[in-house]
């Protein structure tokens, strides 16, 4: 194979010492790192198909360096793409996501143009799954009142709920759903999952239900609490629709770590303003970054952050030997690992 040129785009992803090992690693690959970071604004528009070209105006400008590194690429490892990637990238022959959505790299037009597609699901679950467990014990500790009992110096008994014997219900058992079973077991809570693919009689060794899409009320209706991991997908835009959030068990806490379009949003701000829902932890939402505006903000029993329940310690070290793994199967002709299927949408 004649010399292969491998792109970094994501400016936090390499540091000298990370180029100085993948030289190492692989000396007949030329490596440049560039910085390419789009607005939030642009990335879900790209997302959603509602490009402007005000937010096409948005997007980080480039050296004639940096356009000159992309137009010899064979490899990209990127978050973001400059629209029209093959007019910048004619030998563009494969591109490693930087994170496991996808949605704002429009994987359909990338398989059109021959160009293989890996995400970085799993690279991301540990912390992802460890915020989604804190935050349930945040919601059944309590937290918030012993925390205003503390800010009014104010001494008072205030207990929580148990949490060993509850019943916490995954949707979408995939990386991050794997790994919030893994943590609710030792917790000892039981573990229900849902997964698109599953039939009557599967079974899976992190779960002590497994239902398919024809089970999801009933998996629904026995939680505790219910955990979104699922991706964006056709299927999934508003799969918890007010009819769905009324068949969750009374009381139960709804966990939003997947993507914000699974949700209706006024639905369940109604369902919690009714008392029906114990609480809402949404991660992910409709629109982002959320309207100052939005119902979300003031809804009761709602514990709302910015997208952030991956985290920066140690993300880069998994990226990186992901993108390792896979460039030495690129090299080799070999299958590479978390191919995006456009008709899946992950």
């Amino acid at each position: 194979m004649s010399t292969v040129n491998a792109v970094v785009m994501y400016p936090l992803a390499m540091d000298d010492s990370d180029l100085a090992d993948l030289h190492q690693r692989f000396p007949g690959v030329q490596f440049h790192n560039i910085g390419y970071f789009e607005p939030h604004g642009l990335r879900d528009a790209k997302a959603k198909g509602r490009i402007t070209d005000d937010l096409l105006a948005t997007a980080p400008a480039l050296s004639e360096s940096e356009r000159s590194a992309i137009a010899g690429a064979d490899v990209l490892m990127a978050l973001d793409l400059p629209l029209g990637i093959r007019d910048w990238a004619p030998r563009l022959r494969w591109v490693q996501a930087i994170g496991a959505g996808i949605g704002h790299l429009e994987p359909a037009k990338l398989k059109a143009l021959g160009i293989a597609l890996t995400n970085a699901a799993g690279v991301a679950s540990t912390p992802i799954a460890e915020f989604a467990i804190g935050r349930l014990l945040e919601v059944w500790k309590d937290v918030r009142v012993l925390e205003r009992q503390q800010r009014d110096r104010r001494w008072q008994m205030h207990q929580g709920l148990l949490v060993k014997g509850k019943t916490i219900g995954i949707v979408g058992l995939g990386a991050i759903g794997r790994d919030v079973a893994r943590r609710a077991r030792a917790f000892e809570m039981t573990v229900l999952a849902n997964r698109r693919s599953a039939q009557p009689g599967h079974t899976d060794p992190d779960a002590d239900e497994l239902f398919g899409p024809d089970g999801l009320d009933d998996m629904l209706a026995r939680s505790d609490a219910v955990v979104l991991c699922a991706p964006h997908t056709p299927e999934t835009i508003d799969l918890f629709d007010a009819e769905r959030l009324g068949r969750l068990k009374p009381g139960a806490v709804l966990v939003n770590v997947g993507r914000g379009s699974m949700i209706d949003e006024a639905a369940l701000v109604a369902a919690l303003e009714s008392g029906q829902m114990g609480a809402a932890v949404l991660d992910v939402t409709r629109e982002e970054p959320l309207p100052a505006d939005s119902p979300l903000w003031d809804a009761p029993n709602m514990y709302l952050s910015p997208h952030c329940s991956t985290a920066r310690e140690g993300y880069n070290e998994a990226l990186l030997e992901l993108f390792c793994d896979n460039l030495g199967r690129f090299l080799a002709d070999e299958p590479l690992r978390n191919v995006v299927d456009p008709d899946r949408g992950y």
